[in-house]
């Protein structure tokens, strides 16, 4: 069926699927986010000892692009002769309730699923101290999931959606899984330096697992005192950091400015540079113009867009200025802009977006981010209407990172200011 440009520009806008660099919409930020994060760190992973594989931290906004990029990670390592397992834990885990022992029952379903595919010669993934863990956690279990008599190749990841689809019974998995996560964690282990064996056998550089989505674990308070956030990324992090292959993490912003992130650091390495939003003001905080090198880049990505349905950009909005005004009100997220431009076509009956359309779109998300925002939340929004170059350490200022109420930038050093869409909701707070 023949598709009209209206539908198709809302279908190439579409923010939830991440893109590689072999996609013809992708758009390479790296000169307007201040730091060429993911080619330091694949340099970082290709120089590191392979005897001592090492543990990264990938920080950054939820929605800045950082799926995007570890697929770009993947290919730079991929062609440094690394084979890379790469997976997103929201595909089988509840990322509202998340903790160790879901995680590591996931990283072993989807190494031992991906390492069989790959079909490497001489290597299997049905080891003897896997086998045995297998059988020794289907003994405590008894009948109460429906796993018994599961295959050990597939047993894995049944386990993990028992974890996410059963809530009731989460806990008391849980605690059987936790009684038996070093001996797992052994187990797993033992799989890894297997299969990285196997690859330098076959003149393969080694092991790489990137694993995505743990920057969405939901921010929520525990009875204990402490949080979700710091119940996995600090409390577990030396198991975390003891896979036997390099590991990169996907983690939420708001963990680097954790009063604990010195002593995670200690333990998962200091690589956590930031994936940054887009800087769409000029240099030393000059004003947001349309000639700005992010402004510039924002408008790319939505001409390669609007290529991909087969539209001219100058047929998609009624004025270039409108383009130009909902790349400045997402404030360089990248997320932000393409639902910000979903949100406008549904709102014309065709083609071209306007700028009431825009406006509206914008309004929209104005009205949602109105009741999400903490009223006492809104003096020290105040503060970052201008650009700030430091930010307090403390819980409220991690949740105003973690919920995009306060974007984070880096031009040699960070600085931060306030989500566009705020400034007018905050605009009346002022004395």
């Amino acid at each position: 069926m023949t598709l009209d440009p209206k539908t198709r520009l809302y279908r190439a806008c579409e923010p939830s699927h991440p893109i590689g660099p072999d996609d013809p919409r992708y758009v390479n930020f790296d000169e307007v986010r201040g730091d060429n994060v993911v080619i330091e760190l694949a340099s970082t992973i290709q120089l590191a000892d392979e005897a001592t594989p090492e543990c990264y931290l990938f920080p950054g906004h939820r929605g800045v692009g950082k799926t995007s990029e570890l697929i770009r990670l993947r290919k730079l390592l991929e062609q440094a002769t690394f084979h890379v397992v790469m997976f997103d834990v929201q595909d089988a885990l509840d990322v509202n309730d998340l903790d160790f022992p879901d995680l590591i029952v996931y990283i072993a379903a989807e190494i031992q699923k991906q390492l069989k595919t790959a079909g490497i010669p001489g290597f299997s993934t049905t080891t003897t101290l896997l086998r045995g863990w297998w059988e020794d956690l289907l003994g405590l279990l008894g009948s109460e999931v429906s796993i018994k008599g599961a295959d050990l190749d597939v047993g894995f990841g049944k386990l993990a959606l028992e974890l996410k689809n059963r809530p009731n019974a989460r806990a008391d998995l849980r605690a059987k899984i936790e009684s038996r996560a070093t001996s797992l964690l052994d187990a797993v282990n033992d799989l890894l330096v297997t299969a990285t064996v196997a690859l330098r056998k076959q003149k393969r550089a080694g092991l790489v697992i990137l694993i995505d989505g743990l920057d969405k674990l939901v921010l929520r308070h525990l009875s204990n005192g402490t949080n979700t956030h710091d119940r996995l990324f600090h409390d577990r992090c030396e198991q975390m950091a003891a896979l036997k292959a390099h590991v990169v993490y996907t983690v939420p912003i708001s963990m680097i400015y954790s009063p604990r992130c010195a002593s995670i650091e200690q333990t998962f390495g200091t690589f956590n540079k930031t994936v940054a939003m887009i800087r769409v003001r000029g240099e030393n905080k000059a004003p947001v113009t349309p000639d700005t090198p992010g402004m510039q880049k924002l408008w790319e990505l939505v001409q390669l867009r609007c290529k991909f349905a087969e539209l001219d950009v100058g047929n998609a909005f009624d004025h270039e200025n409108t383009c130009h005004y909902l790349c400045q009100m997402s404030g360089g997220h990248p997320r932000h802009l393409l639902m910000f431009l979903q949100s406008a076509i549904a709102k014309v009956t065709q083609l071209p977006i306007t700028r009431t359309a825009a406006e509206r779109a914008v309004r929209d998300y104005r009205n949602s981010l109105h009741r999400e925002v903490p009223t006492d939340f809104l003096p020290m929004l105040m503060k970052f209407t201008d650009p700030q170059f430091d930010i307090p350490k403390d819980e409220i200022h991690q949740q105003m990172l973690f919920y995009l109420f306060v974007f984070e930038y880096m031009n040699d050093r960070q600085w931060y200011e306030v989500n566009p869409v705020l400034r007018e909701l905050i605009a009346p707070a002022r004395p």
